[in-house]
């Protein structure tokens, strides 16, 4: 295994707990994963100039116009915070690069990888990425003492911020999103049995962390990951898995059962309600349509959270606690049309993935890959993970390696048919 995909991989183990881990430089704006990206590149490049000619990425990049209209969407909402007020231009100018810089990893990790071995290889270091922090949720439960009882203070974590909230909602999202990749290993990967039945209990110990991040959007996520590919692959098993889920009061720990509960409380009349949390996000939804009805075309790129008071007064300061709230408040139609049409893109590359043959390898990656795009897009429903770089970053980095597997699958194809093209011509000849 060369240096260069040693280098991606310790990258992609670094990537959650890169502010668990952090490194305070002095340049503002400028940390720890910065200079490792700009690192990287430079090899990268440097490989590329001393490659022969045609030896290179001859495919064009997949989604790349995608991404840059989503990148120009996000200037353009920056330029608009700026025209209106340009007290705070530094730290705006940081978010702006912060809001692109996890995307741009889809284009480093895609033009490093050059063949299928290196793909899982790198597909291998995010599995291990995502195992050391389930292993770790699953000792911050113990220690905690959160398997007796909820409280804030008991939430895991990971490396994402312990003992809060917020850390505890980020665990969760990227529970959500990449602990089914071991699912779609369970379900797939036939020919290589021990990886198969390693992939079961990793699968379980993802579960079990994310129990206790005490998240109900990600109970409700992974629950549904799970019957979906379950229904698709093995009927049966799929079957079993509805009723399980449907009777999660039989066999799930009490405590979690007490927290799904707590999404509808009586008040003093016997009524049902939503609770505070839950209750609070379409207030802010309701104060979010209330801005973009008066400025379709955006509030300006890191607003929300300094006009969201005057449509919601007694949430002043808080996030959207939805992605794509966020962007369409703050980045207006276009850059809501942007995101949905890089979204739509992404489906489209699984898709290909999984048509592309019949490969295992190919079954794995894409299965996998579809499952993940469905749990990024669920976590933004009830937080704004877009831009959270720890828990999206690894997720851009594979839909690189999904997006290399297409391209080298269609050059191989390419080939193939020159080459049966240029027999069929030497036989006329």
């Amino acid at each position: 295994m060369s240096a260069l995909n040693v280098a991606l991989a310790a990258v992609i183990l670094y990537m959650p707990y890169q502010q668990h881990y952090g490194v305070v430089l002095d340049l503002k704006g400028l940390n720890l994963m910065n200079l490792l990206f700009v690192g990287l590149l430079v090899v990268v490049l440097v490989r590329a100039m001393g490659l022969p000619a045609g030896a290179a990425v001859r495919t064009p990049t997949p989604l790349k116009g995608r991404f840059v209209l989503f990148f120009v969407a996000l200037a353009v909402a920056f330029l608009v915070a700026q025209a209106g007020d340009s007290t705070h231009f530094l730290e705006e100018l940081t978010h702006l690069k912060n809001a692109v810089f996890y995307m741009l990893f889809f284009f480093l990790y895609y033009h490093a990888v050059r063949d299928e071995r290196s793909i899982r290889f790198l597909f291998g270091a995010i599995l291990l990425a995502t195992a050391i922090v389930s292993l770790q949720g699953l000792r911050q439960a113990v220690d905690l003492g959160g398997i007796y009882g909820f409280a804030p203070h008991r939430r895991v974590t990971g490396p994402f911020g312990a003992g809060s909230v917020a850390g505890a909602n980020l665990a969760a999202a990227f529970y959500a999103i990449f602990v089914p990749l071991f699912m779609a290993v369970f379900l797939l990967c036939k020919s290589r049995p021990l990886v198969r039945l390693a992939s079961l209990p990793l699968a379980a110990l993802g579960l079990f962390a994310a129990f206790y991040t005490y998240s109900r959007q990600a109970y409700f996520i992974l629950a549904s990951q799970g019957v979906l590919l379950t229904l698709r692959r093995h009927l049966v098993i799929g079957v079993l898995l509805v009723a399980a889920v449907l009777n999660y009061e039989l066999w799930a720990p009490q405590v979690v059962v007490d927290r799904i509960q707590m999404t509808g409380q009586e008040d003093p009349e016997g009524d049902r309600k939503l609770d505070k949390s839950t209750a609070s996000r379409f207030v802010l939804w309701q104060g979010a349509m209330q801005l973009f009805a008066e400025r379709p075309w955006g509030i300006g790129l890191g607003r929300f959270k300094g006009e969201i008071g005057a449509h919601a007064p007694d949430y002043a300061n808080f996030d959207a606690h939805n992605g794509f709230v966020l962007v369409l408040t703050e980045a207006g139609i276009l850059g809501f049309a942007a995101l949905a049409w890089l979204l739509a893109g992404l489906v489209k590359l699984g898709r290909q993935a999984g048509n592309l043959d019949d490969s295992e390898d190919g079954r794995v990656l894409a299965t996998g890959y579809l499952v993940s795009v469905a749990g990024a897009v669920a976590v933004n429903f009830f937080g704004s993970r877009l831009f959270d770089g720890a828990v999206m970053g690894n997720f851009w980095i594979l839909t690189a390696l999904v997006a290399r597997y297409v391209t080298l699958g269609l050059e191989r194809q390419a080939a193939g048919r020159a080459s049966a093209g240029a027999r069929d011509g030497a036989a006329t000849t």
